[in-house]
């Protein structure tokens, strides 16, 4: 069979087919814990190395966690491909898969160990200063942590219940 790469997608087709790891996996409840997600969100890796991040509604969490694990490769058929969201990306990119209640997924056994594991696109951390407030995409740093602070909270203003906090010191390697 031949699958798309991850690259090639576009919401210009719903018969896309493409076999991907789950580099990462996680339910977003709203930052609240303690109730049922609102969706699951993954990010998933071609053999090529590309990158896209994918959705399932809150309906559907339940058979996407019972079905995929982190760390393995699965080929997914049947979703669809939309424009990312305005202020929730995992990395840069144009589009995202959103999951639905017809989404075939299928374990790969056989998986090469060329095989991608992890996504990641490492910032220097001189430059994190500069991605403060911004959401354009999600920022990752290599850095050693020289101190932590207490847990405290913050309101904040699109939120009605207070947000846990800390501080966390970084050191350049």
């Amino acid at each position: 069979m031949v699958f798309s790469k991850l690259c090639d997608l576009s919401p210009e087709s719903r018969s896309w087919c493409v076999r991907a790891r789950v580099s990462r996996l996680w339910d977003y409840c709203g930052g609240r814990d303690g109730i049922a997600p609102f969706h699951v969100d993954l990010v998933l890796v071609d053999e090529e190395g590309n990158s896209i991040y994918a959705e399932a509604p809150g309906r559907d969490a339940d058979k996407i966690k019972d079905n995929v694990k982190e760390g393995s490769v699965y080929t997914f058929s049947k979703f669809i491909v939309a424009p990312v969201k305005a202020a929730y990306r995992p990395f840069v990119a144009k589009y995202m898969i959103k999951f639905t209640p017809w989404t075939k997924i299928d374990r790969v056994e056989n998986v090469s160990l060329s095989f991608p594991r992890f996504v990641y696109n490492l910032s220097p951390l001189s430059d994190l200063s500069s991605r403060v407030g911004s959401q354009l995409y999600f920022t990752d740093v290599l850095a050693m942590i020289t101190g932590v602070s207490t847990l405290g909270s913050v309101r904040l203003a699109s939120s009605v219940a207070d947000t846990a906090i800390r501080m966390v010191a970084l050191k350049d390697l």
